[in-house]
């Protein structure tokens, strides 16, 4: 499974509110007792800054901490390296130990639960070199601050930007003499066209779907249901909606492709999670669609190779024009952390490097600058990955989303794989949901 991938089930299964929970009574407690006094001018201030392992990007944030330092005598970052999926439990392990880190490279749906408890400090404007919110707004593109904006503050600036388009093989498109659909009603009809079978085995499918991958299949279907004109929760996230029409529409549409159509085989998904990504990359599915400009990498020594292509996400016909849901990292500073102004401008200073992380190994921080430098320019299809993230929203702010997109994704796995009732599913979901809402 790719590391850009969305947090895979297994990772859901972390019990983040315990963790949370444990740290953030931890930092409350330090708050009382005045334990994170603010140093005198002349000590030196070290900086703990806590990432996932990335090595690409790990060796490129190395040069850039030394950069900085020798730019800024007195200030030393301790950076600190984990699994991504040990980052959380590190982050509680600090904070319980009362040496919480100063800064933290959050996936961009566990942001608002480190939020909802008070352990987050809003971006420092002065400190990041911007005179106003308009201002920063303007760095970046379209939407990709609005993932970290609660009661009308920022709290995190992009470290990471992605969203979902549907990549295609071009070669098997070509052969079968179709072109990539355009919407999700002539997914359908070319998917036909798509489809290999030797006897009742099917050797070639039209679309692999994300089957058994909850953390990637709400992504896909949030983007569906907001192409159709709704949503799965109301804007405060007090509202579960999954029985509205919407939901129904894009929940039907994809039980169709295995139950009606058949241009599609969850037998060839068996019980691994990203295993959409595998069919594609080994040239047994012809569409895929969860993958970003990350997926890039993965696919040049693949079986596919450069007959892959990225393509805009189908939309619903008459419907919004919608893209993939946004996602990636957002970098954030600590509530407890006793130096946030040096903080932000650490964090300002890796933002201000987007094209060196882009030329790197393709990690697009969300930046203007990027997208109007060289670097864009020796990337494939960049324009479509562009156009579609201008279009993208991040999904449901939700403090609980992990639990949630948990039992969202099962449930629609459910009714695509098994072609359960989608009414009584989605009615047994929302009664599931509802305790986990914000409040």
């Amino acid at each position: 499974m790719n590391r850009r991938g969305l947090r895979s089930w297994q990772r859901n299964r972390i019990d983040r509110r315990r963790l949370l929970q444990a740290a953030g009574a931890t930092g409350l407690a330090l708050g009382a007792v005045g334990g994170l006094s603010r140093p005198t001018a002349a000590q030196e201030i070290t900086l703990t800054f806590l990432r996932h392992e990335d090595p690409p990007a790990n060796k490129l944030e190395k040069d850039l901490i030394q950069q900085f330092e020798q730019a800024n005598a007195g200030i030393k970052i301790n950076y600190v390296n984990v699994p991504d999926t040990d980052l959380f439990t590190k982050f509680s392990a600090m904070s319980v130990a009362g040496t919480p880190p100063d800064i933290v490279n959050f996936g961009s749906t566990d942001v608002p639960a480190v939020w909802q408890r008070g352990q987050l400090a809003p971006v420092d404007l002065s400190a990041v070199g911007a005179s106003s919110m308009e201002e920063l707004e303007g760095r970046y593109i379209a939407n990709a601050l609005s993932g970290y904006v609660f009661d009308g503050q920022l709290y995190a600036l992009p470290h990471e930007l992605s969203d979902y388009v549907m990549w295609v093989n071009s070669d098997m498109l070509d052969k079968a003499g179709v072109e990539a659909p355009r919407t999700w009603e002539e997914m359908s009809t070319i998917g036909q066209k798509l489809m290999i079978r030797n006897g009742d085995q099917v050797t070639q499918e039209a679309i692999a779907l994300p089957l058994n991958f909850p953390g990637a299949q709400i992504l896909v279907f949030d983007a569906m249901v907001r192409q159709a004109g709704g949503q799965l929760f109301s804007e405060d996230g007090h509202e579960a909606l999954l029985t509205s029409d919407p939901v129904m529409k894009a929940v039907t549409t994809l039980a169709g492709f295995v139950q009606t159509d058949k241009i599609t085989d969850p037998a060839l998904n068996g019980t691994t999670a990203g295993s959409d990504r595998d069919l594609f990359q080994n040239g047994v599915a012809a569409m895929m669609l969860t993958g970003g400009s990350w997926y890039r990498g993965t696919l040049v020594d693949s079986k596919v190779g450069e007959s892959a292509i990225p393509m805009p996400y189908p939309r619903f016909e008459g419907g919004p024009d919608i893209a993939g849901d946004l996602y990636g990292y957002g970098i954030t500073v600590s509530a407890q952390s006793a130096h946030p102004a040096e903080a932000w401008k650490f964090i300002a200073f890796l933002s201000d490097h987007g094209t060196d992380y882009f030329e790197n190994e393709g990690l697009f921080l969300g930046d203007k600058a990027t997208t109007e430098s060289s670097a864009v320019a020796d990337f494939p299809n960049w324009s479509t990955f562009q156009d579609e993230l201008a279009k993208g929203q991040y999904p449901p702010l939700q403090y609980q989303f992990n639990e949630i997109s948990d039992i969202v994704g099962r449930t629609v796995d459910a009714i695509v794989r098994s072609g359960e009732d989608a009414k009584a599913s989605l009615e047994a979901a929302q009664s599931q949901v509802t305790p986990l809402l914000n409040t």
